[in-house]
């Protein structure tokens, strides 16, 4: 065997993925209905970047109110609210 030979790679295999709704880290669990609220508005990938820019607060306090193990923030919920109801103004 030449160095060449024993320098190669291993062929790379197609990564299997479940095309779900939900990602890899909330398929096991089922977030909270502010969650689930927060990942159909906001996609599946990470909702919590834009909840975390809208509402004013950390992205890991943000995955804490979609994980549904603190309650979301006034700001949190408003930030919801005003996705699905804009504010008109003036």
């Amino acid at each position: 065997m030449s160095i060449a030979e024993s320098c190669t790679l291993p062929p790379v295999r197609p990564r299997r993925t479940r095309g779900n709704q939900f990602p890899r880290k909330y398929s096991g669990k089922i977030p909270s209905l502010f969650g689930r609220v927060c990942i159909e508005i906001w996609g599946c990938y990470k909702p919590n970047i834009p909840l975390a820019a809208r509402a004013g607060c950390t992205e890991r306090q943000a995955n804490l109110y979609i994980e549904g193990k603190t309650p979301p923030s006034y700001e949190a919920l408003m930030a919801v609210l005003d996705e699905l109801r804009p504010r008109k103004r003036a």
